[in-house]
């Protein structure tokens, strides 16, 4: 179900470390904290990567990077505060990024996640995802990882 009022927009850098506790909170969990706000703000001023925000009642509810190369795209983090799931914050933030990729050219989009979250398996599947390979303890050793792809063009 589709309730949410959020907006997206593109990240603004004084955004740079709620985005960071975000993904340490919600992504990163029991996992060594590797996008600190130094990252997500080189992802905001990088033109290779958009960095988008949704905002819901004049807060941040969710946000995604995602990086581009010239024929594929690579959805490196996606996270959505835990009182805003389940109201389409993620599906919405997902579906610009892919809108953007096909209006970029770009032929597939990939992303990571792990394997425990069932989730995020569910939002990529119900968006056309598709499993492509998995890797034991590819996260740290630690989190198994599992690997999908989008494909909006032939190769």
């Amino acid at each position: 179900m589709n309730t949410t009022h959020a907006q997206v927009r593109f990240a603004e850098i004084g955004e740079a470390e709620t985005i960071a506790k975000l993904s340490r909170d919600t992504i990163e969990v029991g996992l060594p904290w590797r996008w600190q706000p130094i990252e997500i703000e080189r992802f905001i001023e990088s033109s290779r990567h958009n960095v988008i925000v949704a905002h819901e009642a004049g807060f941040l509810v969710g946000f995604a990077v995602m990086g581009y190369g010239d024929e594929d795209a690579y959805l490196a983090l996606l996270a959505v505060l835990p009182s805003h799931r389940r109201h389409g914050v993620a599906r919405k933030l997902l579906a610009w990024l892919l809108k953007t990729a096909d209006v970029a050219g770009i032929k597939t989009v990939s992303v990571e996640l792990r394997e425990d979250n069932l989730a995020a398996r569910d939002l990529y599947l119900g968006a056309g995802f598709a499993d492509h390979s998995r890797k034991t303890g590819g996260y740290y050793g630690r989190v198994n990882q599992v690997r999908m792809r989008y494909q909006l063009r032939s190769a």
